[in-house]
């Protein structure tokens, strides 16, 4: 059956959760306006200059103002240089989940000495962190990247409690990346376990070197200990072109050559995973942010989606023998029917049940309101 596409993007109904306003444009297209009604460019540098303020009040006598996370890539990179430019002072956690590249890890000992930061390394136990991944391919779901997003969540978390840090900052961007679907990248504590419970060899609650969260530490983290996630890239006309020039200059950042692909993993769910065993292309999502904040033409992003998606197949030997399937244990995989969190356990009941505490809680700021707009609405 041919796709529909949206009349002002290039998303379309590969997305299973999309749907369309009667002017022909869609849900993702919808979110980006009240997010830019929410976050205009002409008041940007005010509202961003009183969020900058609010974060050195909180570290007024501690060493530390905000904790943020550094991958290597563009966007964490031009995340913690601004915070430095603006005088915060940030602790910083890189997260090595056993796919870094050599790029990116140069980047961010680069960027944590030329700005003189210190850093803390996190290193996943690559027999815990392998079972975890190994799990999501059995459970036949797209986000088989979940693991390690949700752990990232949860250790940058865990740190800014133990320094008694109330700032994390984020550096997604909704103008650049969009919001991707829940239905290709969905994550929570009970989903997790869930997945793990089924199809993992070693218990969830026995694994020791990945941080995790259950639903109370979500609560708690959000209403008791009041830690805020703040995404200061969305106060900015950031465009990729100008950030990798000044961060060329300032840090001597390397480009790794594709969304996210400072991260093996990531890199073959992206190019490989999703496009041939779900006909999910990523590159639909950021090109469609891209067009909404007219960086590119709706044309230049098709004659980008007319090209398959490059694989590297050195890479996708290396994903394949690392996580200990053969040849044919993957092939079977890729031809098992197709799930969805929805196959699962997950705390998407609970979030449409307490959509309006949620929604409350994004306008007050201790969640970003692109997780109401995505997970309650």
């Amino acid at each position: 059956m041919e796709q529909k596409v949206c009349s002002r993007c290039v998303m379309d109904t590969t997305v299973s959760d999309i749907w369309f306003a009667e002017d022909g444009e869609c849900k993702y297209c919808k979110i980006h306006d009240e997010m830019e009604r929410r976050h205009p460019l002409n008041e940007g540098e005010a509202k961003l200059k009183s969020i900058i303020e609010a974060i050195k009040r909180s570290g007024k006598g501690k060493k530390y103002d905000c904790v943020c996370g550094l991958s290597g890539g563009r966007d964490s990179s031009y995340t913690l240089l601004k915070a430095v430019e603006f005088g915060l002072r940030p602790l910083v956690v890189s997260i090595d989940n056993g796919w870094g590249t050599a790029i990116a890890e140069e980047n961010i000992e680069n960027a944590c000495r030329i700005l003189n930061l210190e850093v803390i390394w996190v290193k996943f136990d690559w027999e815990e962190y392998k079972d975890l991944q190994r799990s999501f391919f059995f459970a036949s779901v797209p986000d088989v990247d979940s693991p390690s997003d949700f752990a990232i969540y949860a250790q940058l978390s865990k740190t800014a409690k133990e320094h008694g840090i109330k700032y994390i900052l984020n550096g997604h961007s909704f103008r650049t990346e969009g919001s991707s679907p829940i239905s290709w990248s969905y994550f929570d504590p009970v989903y997790i376990k869930d997945v793990q419970r089924r199809f993992g060899k070693i218990k969830y609650d026995n694994i020791r070197t990945i941080a995790r969260m259950t639903p109370w530490d979500l609560v708690k983290r959000t209403f008791i200990h009041r830690i805020k996630e703040i995404r200061i890239l969305e106060y900015m006309d950031y465009r990729k072109p100008e950030v990798d020039k000044i961060l060329k200059e300032k840090l001597g950042w390397k480009d790794y050559g594709g969304h996210h692909h400072e991260n093996k993993f990531t890199h073959f769910v992206q190019s490989y995973y999703l496009p041939l065993k779900f006909n999910i292309d990523k590159r639909k999502t950021e090109l469609s942010a891209q067009i909404r904040s007219g960086h590119i033409s709706k044309k230049e992003a098709e004659a980008v989606l007319s090209r398959p998606y490059s694989y590297d197949s050195a890479i996708v030997d290396e994903v394949i023998a690392r996580l200990g399937f053969t040849k044919v244990e993957f092939e079977a995989i890729m031809q098992a029917p197709n799930k969805s969190y929805k196959d699962y356990k997950t705390l998407q009941p609970v979030y449409k049940l307490l959509r309006f505490p949620i929604n409350v809680a994004t306008h007050l700021g201790f969640l970003p309101r692109i997780l109401y707009l995505k997970y309650c609405k």
